[in-house]
């Protein structure tokens, strides 16, 4: 080890060796490099921020100029054809069946709406008691809808008609239809957004039903019409479908008035309900045409680009419609409803395209469209066992908006269902899309399908056949401009297109 030593100084004092001086000096020095070394790079950091910002206003400051330019120059070609074409100007086509105002189609954007609407779902004993769905005093409805929800969802606003009213106990499955309210939690958590509560089986809960059905519906998110809380409610919705205003209403035929009151299904409505439920008479139904003469100019009044009919009518199993049916379509179509899409039967009834009696207006009109979900099984109808009562079909309409504001029917698909069920070991049943026969057991995991879904397919193309591929021939369907006519200036008609009956193919 090296041994330290001192020297003395001439004034007899210790200091340190020089290489402790160097040392020290040269820390010193390095130091200072370094605080200069980190001024240098703060300094540049700033400059170059300095430069991206002036270059950032640069090119808001450029491109604010283009944009003027742009403006200019459409401006003054604006004007230069202006002064070209005077005053000679085409009358602008009217192209909704609702008027819309003309401060609102100045900002109309293009849009798309999608409608879904299935049939009526009725619930009968075996969905009350089925081991499959019944679990103690809960019920659980979501398996049957497991095939159809992505129908449901991929609209953009999807409607069935519910046969029931839920009672919140006290179930019965026929001739009155009283439903746990499992079956609302199911069809909301599997994409319904509206139920038509206008039928026949709405009042049998009576008054108390009737009002508790609605608030079922209220509290699981899902739309009502048909039916209000009020006498001074609305008889109609509207929805707001992206950006498309849609309206609908629903109606249900009455039966025979009883010492003059009111009837649904030959129950006897009181006093407090009876102004509470969309009704007519199928075989007077000039009260109904005056209701939807206000319903449209209300509807107008709020925007409505297309409106929907929504009737609750005809004759249980008849796969043909009757004269009132066609009386009652065609004066719907005359005071302007875009699109009739109706119920009850239970079977499939003809569609068709109907025009107005003075030729300027189309609607889409389906008289029937089957049950969505039933036990109307061929096995168990007496006397019926053709099958048509296991049958049924979704609607779904593409409304469009284009840049103009004009609006047009641009798709109208008629999907087939049947309701499946399998008694073993208890009742189960699904409700089966058809528009994909040859891909149905892969995609649900069912065996031994063909024959009855083939039956199925071929009872549904005899009735509609010819009146899709008429409908969808005429595809897009723009939408003139009747504006509201009254029920008085609308002519009574029982003309209606022939339809024959051919296959979808």
């Amino acid at each position: 080890m090296e041994e330290i030593t001192e020297q003395k100084g001439s004034a007899g004092e210790h200091t340190p060796r020089s290489g402790g001086i160097k040392a020290h000096k040269a820390a010193a020095e390095r130091h200072e490099a370094e605080d200069r070394d980190r001024a240098e790079m703060r300094r540049r950091r700033a400059a170059r921020e300095r430069r991206r910002k002036k270059r950032k206003i640069q090119r808001a400051i450029l491109i604010a100029a283009m944009v003027l330019i742009l403006l200019l120059a459409v401006l003054l070609v604006r004007t230069v054809v202006k002064k070209v074409t005077g005053s000679s100007k085409k009358e602008p086509a009217k192209t909704t069946s609702v008027e819309v105002k003309k401060e609102d189609k100045a900002e109309s954007k293009e849009a798309t709406a999608t409608i879904n609407i299935a049939g009526d779902i009725i619930m009968h004993k075996p969905f009350l008691t089925s081991s499959v769905y019944k679990n103690g005093d809960d019920y659980d409805y979501n398996p049957i809808f497991q095939y159809v929800k992505d129908y449901y969802n991929d609209a953009d606003f999807s409607i069935c008609t519910t046969e029931y009213a839920l009672t919140g106990g006290n179930y019965s499955g026929y001739p009155t239809f009283c439903t746990p309210d499992a079956i609302a939690d199911a069809l909301a958590e599997n994409g319904i957004d509206m139920c038509l509560l206008a039928n026949n089986h709405i009042y049998d809960g009576g008054d108390e039903g009737l009002q508790r059905t609605m608030e079922v519906l209220d509290k699981d998110g899902i739309m009502y019409t048909g039916v209000r809380k009020k006498a001074d409610d609305k008889k109609y919705v509207v929805k707001d479908i992206n950006g498309i205003k849609v309206g609908f209403f629903n109606y249900v035929f009455e039966t025979e008035e009883v010492n003059g009151q009111k009837t649904i299904n030959g129950i006897a409505v009181n006093d407090e309900s009876a102004d509470l439920i969309n009704s007519f008479k199928e075989a007077d139904p000039e009260s109904l045409y005056s209701d939807v003469e206000q319903i449209l100019s209300d509807m107008k009044e709020e925007g409505v680009e297309y409106t929907v009919a929504c009737m609750h009518w005809g004759v249980e199993y008849q796969t043909e419609e009757n004269s009132d049916q066609d009386e009652i379509a065609q004066k719907l179509c005359d005071m302007g409803v875009d699109a009739l899409i109706a119920s009850h039967p239970h079977v499939i009834e003809p569609v068709d395209l109907l025009t107005s009696t003075d030729g300027d207006h189309e609607m889409v009109c389906a008289y029937a469209i089957g049950n969505h979900l039933s036990n109307q099984r061929t096995e168990y109808m007496e006397g019926l066992t053709n099958g048509y009562s296991e049958d049924g079909m979704m609607v779904k309409l593409t409304v469009k908006r284009d840049a103009k504001g004009n609006i047009s029917l641009d798709g109208a698909d008629f999907i087939p269902t049947w309701v499946y069920m399998d008694q073993n070991p208890d009742n189960e049943y699904f409700i089966l899309p058809l528009d994909d026969p040859e891909n149905l057991e892969k995609n649900t995991g069912l065996t031994n399908l063909t024959d009855d879904v083939t039956a199925s397919l071929d009872r549904t193309n005899g009735i509609v056949g010819n009146g899709v591929k008429k409908v969808q021939d005429a595809l897009p369907i723009a939408q003139k401009d009747p504006s509201v006519k009254s029920a008085s200036e609308v002519k009574n008609s029982n003309t209606k297109n022939d339809k024959s009956k051919k296959d979808i193919k």
